[in-house]
């Protein structure tokens, strides 16, 4: 697999995130639904004797004073928290993996350029070690170059050892198995910011998904408050019934001709009732109370996150120019003078004019500024990821 940065493939914390937006997908439907029908069915029979009523009921909740456009603004608002943490989660992720994608760049530079030098080195030690059984250097010229042969060489194992430890994290990061395979694609070279600080000030202000997860947070609370407001006032459940009543005395009258019968009856009713709940001891004091202080502790989470955001803008900005400023000394004034100063040494020391430890010293002071300028490099990469992770854009 060719990886590059934007790839998160099946990240487990990004993956319980979507399913957070998925439940809260469920709580809203379930917040529009409207309470159900009650059915209450009945009967009565007497002891020893003939008498028996049926009765068949229904009631309905009301949901006054706008209790379920309440409870839908709250499950709504949730479903919006929720999308932008995830987003915001996403916007973190991505600038984990891009960090760690850097650096395994940075290692991945270092290594090739020390095979090169350990390949370079062993040929320099092939040439040496003639010089010396020709008698024309000293045996001493071959152990000094043989020492730097090694001493290189364990960096080279050093930066392998990194860069294998540095692809497995970057594997977890973007939810691989450690067994896959993984190849990089792409540079340190970093691409131009696309907005200036001002710019990019307002944008982070208006679109960074904490920023909007904690507006949606504050809109969620104060749903809340209005829901126990108005679970605090009266309530009202609608009720309909039909009954039918069999009975009579154990006695007998006389019919419409005269004749002895039974004096019994069967009598149909319909019942209607409505029962209001009323809010006198429990006015949902407790609740609403609690959902003022959720509100002001949303309302102040809000406005310390947009302080803390605007400051993050303007240290990334800070931070970027500078680390840009000293890589570009560090590419003009420093790199290319010590390779150059190397390479007029190793002529001077191929016309005798100069000592071997002499040229070993170039050489190392060489290897430092080399691998100093990818460590530049991947500063100046890791910058840009945190300035682009601060103002939420790829």
């Amino acid at each position: 697999m060719i990886w590059s940065p934007g790839h998160s493939r099946k990240n487990g914390e990004l993956l319980a995130a979507r399913q957070q937006i998925a439940a809260a997908r469920g709580n809203l439907t379930q917040a529009r639904l409207r309470p159900n029908p009650m059915l209450e069915l009945g009967g009565l029979r007497q002891a020893g004797g003939s008498d028996n009523t049926v009765s068949i009921g229904s009631s309905v909740p009301l949901e006054l004073f706008g209790r379920r456009d309440r409870r839908v603004d709250v499950a709504a608002g949730s479903l919006s928290m929720s999308e932008f943490e995830a987003a915001d989660r996403e916007r973190n992720l991505a600038a984990a993996v891009r960090a760690k994608f850097g650096e395994a760049l940075a290692q991945v530079q270092n290594l090739r350029f020390t095979e090169d030098l350990v390949d370079l080195n062993r040929k320099f030690l092939e040439l040496t070690q003639q010089r010396v059984d020709k008698g024309s250097a000293p045996p001493l010229d071959a152990n000094i170059v043989k020492v730097e042969v090694n001493q290189i060489d364990v960096m080279r194992i050093d930066f392998e050892s990194r860069l294998e430890v540095t692809m497995l994290e970057l594997k977890s990061l973007a939810g691989m198995s450690p067994v896959e395979q993984l190849r990089l694609k792409g540079d340190l070279t970093p691409q131009p910011l696309p907005l200036n600080k001002d710019e990019a000030l307002k944008r982070v202000l208006e679109k960074r998904a904490d920023l909007l997860a904690a507006r949606a947070a504050v809109q969620v609370a104060e749903a809340k408050l209005k829901q126990a407001q108005a679970e605090a006032r009266p309530d009202a459940t609608i009720s309909a019934g039909y009954q039918r009543m069999d009975t009579g005395f154990d006695i007998n009258g006389l019919s419409s001709s005269g004749t002895p019968q039974p004096v019994r009856g069967t009598f149909h009713d319909l019942t209607a009732s409505v029962t209001i709940s009323l809010p006198v001891r429990n006015r949902n004091q407790g609740a609403i109370e609690a959902a003022v202080a959720q509100l002001a502790e949303a309302r102040y989470r809000r406005d310390y996150a947009q302080l803390i955001a605007t400051r993050e803008v303007t240290a990334a900005f800070v931070t970027y120019e500078k680390v840009r400023d000293s890589l570009e000394i560090y590419r003009r004034g420093v790199r290319d003078q010590s390779r150059e100063n190397l390479d007029v040494m190793r002529k001077v020391y191929e016309l005798g004019r100069t000592t071997l430890l002499e040229l070993i010293t170039a050489q190392r002071r060489f290897v430092e500024i080399e691998i100093g300028y990818t460590d530049a490099l991947n500063r100046l990469y890791q910058v840009d990821v945190n300035v682009r992770r601060v103002l939420g854009i790829p």
